[in-house]
């Protein structure tokens, strides 16, 4: 596992794509991408091996967005 944080992930997001591309994440761990996506008005396409991340996203992109 490696952390990385949504400003980070937003600020790769916002100079590689612009509002309504689709950006992948194989690797979904907790989600960060799929978050930034949504706040920046981006579709997204994630998965991971682990049912556990994939369940654990899952419910934080219920959350309010931050």
């Amino acid at each position: 596992p490696t952390i990385k944080g949504l400003t980070f992930i937003e600020w790769l997001i916002l100079i590689s794509t612009n509002e309504g591309d689709t950006v992948v994440d194989p690797f979904v761990g907790s989600g960060t991408t799929a978050v930034a996506c949504k706040k920046l008005n981006r579709k997204f396409i994630c998965g991971d091996i682990s049912r556990e991340f994939c369940d654990g996203s899952e419910r934080r992109l219920q959350l309010p967005l931050r």
